[in-house]
């Protein structure tokens, strides 16, 4: 559904390609609230906790986000720095640069977050690069993050 965008390497030796997919389920009018808050600047400027911080390249901290506007997420054992895909009432992409790591580079390279929106559902899934051995901690460590503090903040 994303505009492909040649910012990341292809599937380096050594890694697998992961999907990691979850979905929240809310009722509609929740789940309208929570997509456009999923859709601005300020939810993730003024939502993260320290030492982890979110910057856009333009210095804007709230609005809508750009396709094509530049940002990165940054803390301890997380760099994820992108561009903004498409944006539209029922989907957004967000493509990590070749560099971006969680843990580091030699374990986990996020390439495309997506946010899908359903009548009743988000949904979203991350697109990385995981070595092998590192696949079922990083799908448990998904699993527990999205349930318990993923975008629950925003409900």
């Amino acid at each position: 559904m994303s505009k492909i965008v040649n910012n990341q390497s292809s599937c380096p030796g050594g890694f697998a390609t992961d999907i990691f997919e979850t979905s929240f389920s809310l009722e509609k009018t929740k789940c309208d609230q929570v997509w456009e808050k999923l859709q601005r600047r300020e939810t993730f400027v003024k939502g993260q906790l320290p030492p982890y911080k979110v910057e856009f390249a333009s210095g804007l901290e709230e609005g809508a986000f750009l396709e094509g506007e530049l940002n990165i997420h940054h803390g301890p054992l997380l760099s994820v720095h992108g561009c903004i895909g498409q944006v539209s009432d029922t989907y957004r992409a967000l493509h990590y640069f070749y560099g971006s790591y969680v843990l580091s580079f030699r374990l986990v390279r996020p390439f495309l977050l997506e946010f899908f929106r359903h009548e009743n559902t988000i949904e979203l899934k991350i697109h990385c690069y995981v070595v092998p051995w590192m696949l079922p901690f990083w799908r448990l460590g998904n699993k527990l993050f999205w349930k318990f503090f993923g975008i629950s903040f925003l409900f």
